[in-house]
């Protein structure tokens, strides 16, 4: 699955590497009914491609829209279908290994970008472009933190904490929303409980 076309090289002058995203195209899979694409902001219609809204213009932007989606509502309408908690759980898991992948892609385009730098730095070395080389250096820096954050991110989305949490809770906050909002409209069945009948005469008077 490809997500996004990352970058073209430039000539060495270039002070920056150039990164265009690309949409995401929407993946069919037993998650939903529908297809959805990840996006930034909830208003956003699920056929519309992700967009970014964050200002770093790097790859790492694409995790921060994965991080910020809210599935409360897919939770809810999920709820609505089947109110079964292993369904709950099997959704749940598709969103997790659909993150996890996204983490997977994030960092396999970082680390080619690592290898394009590595490269470039070198050629600019030895042909004596120190200040290409060190504009390149500080995209490295800049990568290498980004790597950092990255690792971050995905060790606390696997151990549902801080920031990171906000998929999986959200999903599950929706589901048990669903569940009671079916609890609450189902129609009371009352039991008409008949009283058993106590006789008043006095069982002697019952003899033959």
């Amino acid at each position: 699955m490809a997500l996004f076309g990352f970058f073209n090289r430039k000539n060495e002058n270039t002070n920056t590497i150039p990164f265009q995203l690309t949409p995401v195209t929407p993946v069919s899979s037993v998650e939903e009914a529908t297809n959805e694409t990840p996006v930034v902001e909830e208003t956003v219609s699920e056929n519309k491609p992700l967009m970014v809204s964050y200002a770093t213009g790097w790859p790492i932007d694409i995790i921060y829209g994965f991080l910020h989606k809210n599935y409360e509502s897919k939770g809810y309408d999920d709820a609505m279908l089947n109110s079964n908690l292993t369904f709950r759980d099997m959704n749940m898991n598709i969103i997790r290994h659909k993150i996890l992948m996204v983490f997977r892609e994030i960092n396999l385009n970082y680390d080619a970008m690592k290898q394009d730098l590595d490269t470039r730095i070198e050629t600019c070395n030895a042909a004596g472009l120190l200040t290409t080389a060190a504009d390149l250096n500080k995209q490295m820096a800049v990568i290498n933190a980004h790597k950092e954050e990255l690792s971050q991110l995905e060790h606390d989305f696997r151990n549902n904490a801080n920031e990171a949490s906000v998929p999986l809770m959200s999903y599950e906050c929706g589901f048990l929303r669903g569940i009671s909002t079916i609890a609450l409209a189902s129609p009371t069945k009352t039991q008409s409980i008949k009283a058993p009948v106590v006789s008043t005469l006095n069982p002697k008077s019952m003899a033959v």
